[in-house]
């Protein structure tokens, strides 16, 4: 379980990270979920079974598991080896990203006294 997490943080900070750089406006999040979705679609052959669950077993265990964010790469054994290092690691990368993702692209509220909301007008103060 933990190597799914990073298999799945490496797509999204991917994905996130090219779609900051292009200044897509819209749906940012919900792309760097799909990458880390698509991270991840390797490793179905644990929920299906019959011939497709063999033909993404097939996937998984050759080179073209690195198509879906080296995959592949990254469950070889000196990977595997590191699981506990890299499991932190990648949470702390996923941290940053989002960090910085809600700095660069954060909504700013308007700073508001002690008794009143952010949605306070003037007209509301009679």
């Amino acid at each position: 379980m933990s190597f799914a997490i990073v298999h799945f943080i490496v797509g999204f900070v991917s994905i996130l990270t090219v779609l900051w750089l292009l200044s897509v406006t819209r749906f940012r999040l919900t792309g760097a979920y799909f990458g880390g979705i698509w991270a991840l679609l390797p490793d179905a052959e644990k929920i299906f079974d019959g011939s497709f669950g063999e033909l993404v077993s097939d996937v998984h265990h050759s080179s073209v598991a690195d198509l879906f964010f080296f995959h592949n790469t990254l469950d070889q054994e000196s990977f595997r080896a590191a699981n506990i290092e890299l499991g932190v690691l990648a949470l702390s990368v996923f941290g940053i990203a989002l960090l910085l993702y809600d700095w660069r692209f954060g909504r700013r509220s308007p700073s508001v006294s002690m008794f009143e909301s952010s949605v306070d007008t003037d007209d509301n103060h009679g």
